[in-house]
């Protein structure tokens, strides 16, 4: 029996830049009726995970919130008053010596800035110069960025703390030998993920969507097995490999619906409300 359900955002649940359908919140709402427990999972950060449900408060306060590819999991709660369940930040040398290589190379950058207290998420992604890739980016998720050129040197020295992730933006041309290259430079000392076209996001070698889930399980005091999970990008490959049931979407690239494997159910695309007749088929029978 499913008790927990755990979705991506874009691609998944989002036909757009944050639309999501009256009948994927239908599904949720009678998710959440039904005492089972919903999970937003993405790469964004806090702020903009909660975006898309923000016209049903109660809703959105009923989700747990998985951010930053699960580097940092929150429960339920009103607003950013959220308890934090689990937090993976980068390791303070592995991240300066991060910001050493994008400085070297002088690769654009985005620093996830995300400070916790007993009360609010402060959060802001800080990025060292305006160009084609963040600028394309930036229209592309809706992200805002303040703009430092300084902000290499002030990470090196210390001023600013060490965030969940960050975002390395290089130039098109470049992308492919820029994965190769941090690959070879850091080998498993980070976990990096490029859902989306241009830019590449690092966390801890711990941290990604699975840890996440598997995060919100032991809160609920449950299985994987009991636990469904749906996504569409390289970046949920471990969330639906850790979950019970494992559910990619249509939509999903070549490349990600082959590493999911041939075993794991293919959803509609997000268009055709994939997500709802997965739940409907694994959870609401």
């Amino acid at each position: 029996m499913i008790r927990l359900v755990a979705f991506d955002l874009d691609g998944t649940v989002l036909h757009g830049s944050n639309a999501v359908s009256e009948a994927t919140l239908d599904t949720i709402r009678t998710l959440l009726d039904r005492e089972i427990g919903v999970a937003a999972i993405s790469g964004r950060n806090f702020d903009r995970n909660q975006v898309p449900f923000r016209e049903d408060p109660a809703l959105a306060n009923a989700l747990y919130a998985g951010c930053y590819n699960g580097g940092l999991v929150f429960g339920p709660g009103a607003g950013a008053s959220r308890p934090l369940i689990h937090e993976t930040r980068l390791p303070a040398d592995v991240f300066l010596d991060l910001v050493r290589y994008v400085a070297e190379h002088d690769i654009n950058f985005v620093y996830c800035r995300c400070d916790l207290n007993a009360t609010e998420i402060h959060e802001v992604y800080m990025s060292d110069r305006k160009t084609e890739a963040s600028e394309a980016v930036a229209e592309m998720t809706g992200l805002t960025y303040d703009y430092d050129a300084t902000l290499a040197e002030r990470l090196l020295a210390g001023e600013l703390g060490v965030p969940p992730k960050i975002m390395v933006l290089p130039e098109a041309d470049w992308i492919e030998k820029t994965i190769d290259d941090l690959t070879h430079h850091f080998g498993n000392q980070i976990y990096m993920a490029w859902a989306v076209a241009g830019r590449i996001e690092i966390m801890h070698t711990e941290a990604n969507k699975g840890v996440g889930l598997r995060a919100i399980a032991d809160e609920m005091g449950i299985g994987m097995d009991a636990v469904m999970a749906v996504g569409d990008g390289n970046n949920d490959l471990p969330m639906l490999s850790a979950a019970g049931v494992g559910v990619v979407m249509k939509n999903a690239d070549a490349g990600t619906r082959a590493a999911a494997g041939s075993d794991i159910w293919v959803a509609p695309t997000v268009a055709e409300d994939g997500f709802s007749e997965a739940v409907r088929r694994f959870v609401l029978t």
